[in-house]
This record gives C-alpha cells, structure tokens and sequence, in this order.
C-alpha cells in the first residue's frame, strides 16, 4: 500500500469490480474519461480482471482513511523512454471537491518519483476538464502542449492538453 495524507492506493481485487463499476458508469465521471460512447457489464469486466492488472500498465485503487473505495490511479512506464511515466485517475462523482484527486496524485507522483526512479511524468487531459487540470497544476504539472480534436464526447471533438512534471519540479 502506498499511504497518502488523506487515501491510500492499493492493488486491485476481484471483489472492487462492482464498486468500481458502479463508480465509473456515472454520466459525469464518463464524461472526461474516454467510454462516453458505451459502458461494459459488470460480468464483461468480472471476467477480463486479468486484464486489469497487467504487468506493463500498473491500477491501484483509490481508499480513503475511512475506508472508502473512491476511485483508481494508474501507472505506465513508456516505452519509448526510460523513467518517463504516463498517469491517469478516476474518481466517482460524490468524492470529487474533497481534496482526493489532489492527495491521490500526490502520492502517486511521490511514489513513482521515489520508489521507481521517474525523471518526468506525464498526462494527457480534456481541456474542458478544468477541475482535473487545476489539481494537476497544484501538484506542479505545467502545460506541454495541446492534441487538437483528440477526444470525441457528445457529437464532438475536444482538445486534449498534455501535461509534464520533472522530479526536480516537484511539489
């Protein structure tokens, strides 16, 4: 487990597949993170967990201190680059404006810039998505540039905006 101020991060188990479910199919929630166009079944899911802990794209699971399973974070290192990680999160809609994202980013930058040795970490965000770029800016990522018409969500196509933080960076 990796420990933040206010959540842990955790390896995934099957028993989180329904929770997770139940937190990733929200309307909003899907909105910012690329399945707005169909949603899988929990048994679709149930039966490719496997898939969900492959060795070369990391998920951990986003708790609280009151024991919450709130959402995940992910971890890729690229493949293209040595000590450069890609990074994502999800959150469930009911646990956003709590400080969450923010701690839980936090602690996954900590970990991947301390444990695994990152030089950069990087993402990529829907630049309508103001509230995950704002938390990304608290944690120190600065903008990289812009993926035009990258994202397709409700009959439209949005720019997406890549973002970079350097160990040296860091918050």
């Amino acid at each position: 487990m990796i420990y933040g101020e206010n959540v842990y991060l955790r390896n995934p188990v099957r028993e989180d597949i329904e929770e997770l479910y139940d937190i990733c199919a929200d309307k909003d929630v899907l909105k910012y993170n690329g399945l707005s166009t169909a949603v899988m079944s929990k048994e679709y899911l149930n039966s490719q967990f496997h898939h969900f802990t492959k060795p070369n794209k990391k998920e951990l699971i986003i708790v609280t201190k009151t024991s919450d399973l709130i959402g995940y974070v992910y971890y890729k290192e690229n493949s293209y680059t040595r000590d450069v990680y890609s990074i994502g999160i999800t959150i469930g809609k009911k646990y956003w404006n709590k400080g969450y994202g923010l701690d839980s980013i936090r602690t996954l930058c900590n970990y991947l810039f301390n444990n695994k040795r990152a030089h950069k970490i990087e993402l990529e965000v829907v630049k309508e998505n103001k509230r995950a770029i704002k938390c990304y800016r608290k944690c120190g990522f600065k903008g990289e540039g812009v993926r035009r018409s990258k994202y397709y969500y409700n009959g439209k196509y949005i720019d997406t905006l890549v973002m970079g933080l350097l160990k040296e960076e860091f918050i």
